[in-house]
């Protein structure tokens, strides 16, 4: 809902109870040029450096000499056409570019060179990264528990979470899931989802509040209340910048400064209401045409200066308006002193400073992670459990697992205990193995793919830290992951008829899970492995039905030739075939088959009844792997390697 400033007076008592005053914070970028690197050089034709000892890169100039301020109390905008260089700015401002990427200019915070720290920053950007399965309550309040000081009690952190909701009007929607229409489950609204978003970035009161593309995909109403709300959020002081497209006139005319750029250059940055004038007296600039939007009208004007600037051979040259402004600007800087004119407010910016904190001060009082290891972890595990069981467990994927158990019991219902059903037996359990083990691998993969720009997004905010996240995720895929597949494996054992007893029943239960958590980790292994999810999909059936093929059922492992039987001593499928198989035939015999059954012979023994212990030797199951608890414990070791790899490559990645 719109918010008029009817109630601005209440807003002044949000987080009256956090004890924790917002900083007011002005931030300045002075001809800053920023240069991702995009290739490495691979020859000397290709290079343009002359310096040997420079490093041979190549760069892209996404941002040249950028200049603009993003200032207290004011909601400023940054417009341009697609590819000028807005959302690459709000990363800059965001601080989360590398500082190498810079090549020139400075930041300054409060008059001082420097990095806002994280902690005062709150981004929303154009995909928002909600959880599609928490309600909007949930999901304000993890973001709130993380980020305020461990001091506060979670009924205080409650009282800011209501607070919030109230302000965005989110309360009569507090218990709605947020959805997603990617899964087809029904959710919020567009606007309700930027709403959201802008709470979970609010409840710390973030001294800047950057929004990449806020109103994309709304309806005006819904834009310009969102929009209204952002501007109500600013009159207490917040630095507000959007980053926004064509908006449309009365939305327009809530932004107190503009920054047009176009192709990485200012075009102009300066106060909303001149923009107009100053872009009419810019030479071969046509008007504004009568009934036509102001924001459409600067669109058109930069989108026609860059068409202007475009030469035969397919580069671009800088366009006029931004060579115009290099000029103009000073000018434009002298008229500024008369803003209040146009603006209709006068501000004084001795007061203004007096209010500012330095540099050094900001920093001590943003700390790394504001709740306790034990907070963050005990808040993870909530929200990762919440989330992964309606992933998981929906009637989709039961409507599978029961299909799969239905023609698993259909093909070895209740089989025979005697020499003519061996083999069914053996495929049995591997087969129980390699269905659900493969279906594990990619689900997990696919699911930390997803997880990684949360979690990218989240630590680039301090929010906790990789342990507790490690931590949280691997609880959740040793529960939720497996719950399903681990119950087709128990039910398969009685109605397959597998060696009777509890004790059998349990040490299969023991083996059979750790396969399957041992294929879950891998699977995240590989997830933080590769971060490209395509190429990881690709590879991780080939990596599983080779781990698959070297466990012995294939091809016997005393047959493997030599040159590959290395590998098979690296395939957790080789431990947890061979536990499974010790566990149904050790110290037992195989009864003899019936006078109408053709009863198989294990490594051309003839024995009958047959020794429990032919059956998986003759699949090269011997000696020390012959042992259940030394193939239980290096299924264990596995999965402890994986974890280890996975938290190793976690705790590397950027941040």
């Amino acid at each position: 809902m719109g918010i008029t400033n009817n109630n601005t007076e209440n807003k002044t008592i949000l987080f009256s109870n956090s004890n924790k005053k917002t900083p007011i914070v002005e931030l300045s970028l002075d001809e800053v040029t920023y240069e991702p690197i995009t290739s490495k050089i691979t020859s000397d034709k290709e290079s343009k450096v002359t310096d040997a000892t420079a490093p041979r890169v190549n760069r892209t100039t996404v941002l040249d000499k950028v200049s603009t301020k993003i200032s207290p109390y004011k909601l400023t905008a940054w417009m341009g056409p697609s590819g000028s260089g807005k959302t690459s700015l709000t990363s800059v401002v965001a601080g989360l570019v590398g500082p190498s990427d810079i090549t020139g200019g400075s930041i300054e915070v409060n008059g001082e060179e420097g990095r806002l720290p994280k902690k005062l920053v709150g981004v929303v950007w154009q995909d928002d990264l909600l959880l599609s399965n928490l309600t909007v309550e949930e999901t304000i309040y993890f973001a709130a528990r993380l980020k305020s000081p461990k001091e506060l009690s979670d009924s205080e952190v409650q009282v800011i979470v209501e607070e919030t909701m109230k302000e965005l009007g989110l309360v009569h929607i507090r218990h709605n899931l947020i959805g997603s229409s990617i899964s087809n489950q029904r959710g919020i609204s567009g606007g309700e989802r930027k709403r959201t978003a802008v709470a979970s970035e609010l409840v710390i009161r973030p001294s800047l509040l950057l929004l990449d593309e806020p109103t994309s995909g709304l309806d005006a109403t819904t834009a310009k209340s969102l929009m209204s709300t952002l501007k109500d959020l600013a009159s207490l002081g917040h630095a507000i910048a959007v980053v926004i497209h064509q908006p449309r006139t009365d939305i327009f005319r809530m932004l107190d400064h503009l920054l047009l750029l176009s192709k990485g250059h200012v075009v102009y940055d300066g106060p909303a209401c001149a923009a107009r004038s100053y872009l009419e007296s810019c030479p071969g600039t046509e008007p504004l045409p009568p009934e036509t939007g102001i924001a459409d009208w600067i669109s058109d004007t930069i989108i026609a200066d860059e068409r202007n600037a475009l030469q035969e051979d397919g580069t671009m040259k800088i366009g006029s308006l931004a060579q115009y402004w290099k000029t103009a600007r000073l000018e434009a800087a002298h008229a500024n002193d008369d803003v209040n004119e146009c603006t209709g407010r006068n501000t004084d910016n001795e007061d203004l400073r007096s209010e500012m904190s330095t540099l050094t001060e900001l920093h001590k009082s943003a700390g790394k992670f504001e709740a306790s290891f034990a907070t963050q972890l005990k808040l993870l595990i909530q929200r990762t459990i919440k989330q992964r069981r309606m992933e998981k467990i929906t009637r989709v994927s039961i409507l599978l697992t029961l299909t799969y158990l239905f023609f698993t019991a259909l093909f070895w219902w209740r089989l025979p205990d005697t020499t003519a059903f061996i083999f069914e037996r053996n495929s049995l359990l591997f087969f129980i193995l390699i269905a659900q083990g493969n279906s594990i691998v990619t689900g997990s993969i696919t699911v930390f793919q997803r997880d990684r720009a949360l979690l990218h997004r989240d630590r680039a905010h301090k929010m906790y830290g990789v342990l507790p996240y490690f931590l949280a995720k691997t609880a959740s895929d040793m529960t939720n992951n497996i719950a399903l597949p681990f119950l087709y494996g128990a039910i398969i054992y009685f109605t397959c008829g597998l060696r009777p007893g509890v004790v059998p029943f349990l040490k299969y239960l023991l083996a059979y899970y750790l396969t399957l958590s041992s294929a879950q980790s891998m699977g995240f292994f590989m997830g933080t492995l590769i971060p490209h999810m395509g190429m990881a999909l690709l590879l991780a059936p080939a990596v599983t039905l080779f781990q698959f093929i070297l466990g012995g059922f294939y091809i016997p492992l005393s047959n493997l030739h030599v040159g590959i039987q290395w590998a098979s001593y690296i395939s957790f499928a080789r431990y947890g075939y061979a536990a499974l198989m010790v566990n149904e035939f050790d110290g037992r015999e195989i009864s003899c088959a019936d006078d109408d059954e053709v009863s198989i012979a294990i490594g051309g023994s003839t024995e009958c009844p047959l020794p429990g212990e032919l059956v998986y030797e003759s699949v090269g199951i011997e000696g020390t792997f012959s042992n259940y608890w030394f193939n239980v414990v290096v299924l264990a070791v596995f999965q402890l390697f994986f974890l280890i790899g996975a938290y190793g490559l976690l705790r590397r990645s950027k941040k």
